[in-house]
């Protein structure tokens, strides 16, 4: 029987599993992701790296796959191109990610740590007296004491179990990658709110340059799927269009839901969720990668702490979850309220009203 089953090996499945394994445990990570499926979040934050490193697993390094940020250029309440240096930052540079390749180096440490990877998707679970019987979509069934839901903004478990996701600030990101510029030597964070939403865009470490604009459902209705239409708002921006001038943006835009959201409850008798599982942050935030380690670290302690005795220390995660989210709304409050040219335009209306 395994002591844990994970559902999802992005960053938060494979750092709980990592921690799980280190301590003795017996620890299946389960998902289907390809290594090299491309993923939308790529910034990792300087405290991060201090994070990484505390647990002994890889950070990123110089001449390495990823490369460290040198700031921020960003537009927000205000016409002007506002730069902030890295060097700023008391925690230090943040690093602009090959995902397909941080994300492998994580599952990596957890095998090495003696966890178990099964490429299937959990599809259906079923709760015995003291443990959970998990099937897979690859028709196998596995017995475990615990399981953990950390399969991203699906919470594909938890809500299994009849755990409600709550949805707040209906935003939603339009994404799409260029083709690689070797003139495209940019390395800061791009930002610039305008009257429909905010963008981002910034330079992957293949070459790329990505850009994604933040808006409502209506508006991202409007615009998903038709390219061209996102290429004239793009081109439309004070700022950003400039700062890129051989940005050459053909490929499909990515859609994807870009909304705060959070369980009803983060933790229950033997189960337990992290990261975008247990909630999802607005992308204004930049906090994304850092929560999922964060709360994947955390959800590990618990659960090694509650395999060696009886009292799981449950209460004691799930009031950890619910200050990290109301430290999270408050910020975002804060972020919106600061911009404050179009206040009256249907994305801004309801980020203000929905932040207050």
């Amino acid at each position: 029987m395994w002591d844990a089953i994970i559902a999802g090996a992005g960053p938060a499945g494979a750092v709980a599993a990592f921690v799980l394994a280190r301590n003795g445990h017996r620890v299946l990570l389960a998902d289907d992701v390809s290594s090299s499926a491309g993923k939308i979040g790529e910034t990792l934050p300087g405290a991060a790296v201090h994070l990484l490193r505390a647990l002994d697993l890889p950070v990123p390094e110089a001449g390495g796959p990823h490369y460290p940020i040198g700031g921020n250029l960003s537009s927000w309440s205000s016409d002007i191109l506002i730069a902030t240096d890295s060097l700023s930052d008391p925690a230090g540079p943040g690093w602009r990610l090959d995902r397909p390749r941080f994300d492998a180096d994580l599952r990596s440490a957890a095998l090495k740590a003696g966890a178990t990877r099964r490429s299937a998707r959990v599809c259906d679970l079923q709760r015995q007296s003291l443990s959970w019987t998990v099937r897979f979509d690859d028709g196998s069934v596995e017995p475990a004491r615990w399981i953990v839901d950390a399969s991203g903004r699906r919470s594909a478990l938890t809500r299994r179990l009849g755990i409600r996701r709550l949805k707040d600030l209906r935003v939603v990101a339009l994404y799409a990658i260029g083709r690689i510029d070797c003139r495209l030597q940019l390395n800061r964070t791009i930002v610039e709110a305008v009257a429909n939403g905010w963008w981002y865009a910034a330079r992957l470490p293949s070459g790329e340059p990505i850009a994604g604009l933040h808006t409502c459902r209506k508006e991202a209705g409007r615009l998903a799927g038709n390219l061209q239409a996102w290429q004239q708002a793009f081109q439309s921006t004070r700022h950003m269009a400039d700062l890129l001038p051989h940005a050459d943006f053909d490929h499909d835009i990515q859609a994807m839901d870009a909304c705060s959201a959070r369980l009803a409850q983060f933790s229950g008798e033997q189960w337990i969720a992290c990261g975008d599982a247990a909630m999802s942050f607005d992308p204004i935030s930049g906090q994304g990668i850092f929560f999922a380690l964060h709360s994947g670290k955390e959800a590990g302690l618990t659960l090694a702490a509650a395999l060696k005795r009886r009292d799981a220390g449950l209460g004691s995660y799930a009031d950890r979850m619910e200050d990290a989210w109301q430290t999270y709304c408050a910020r975002r409050a804060r972020v919106y309220r600061m911009e404050r040219r179009w206040a009256t335009e249907p994305f801004w209306s309801m980020v203000r009203e929905g932040a207050a």
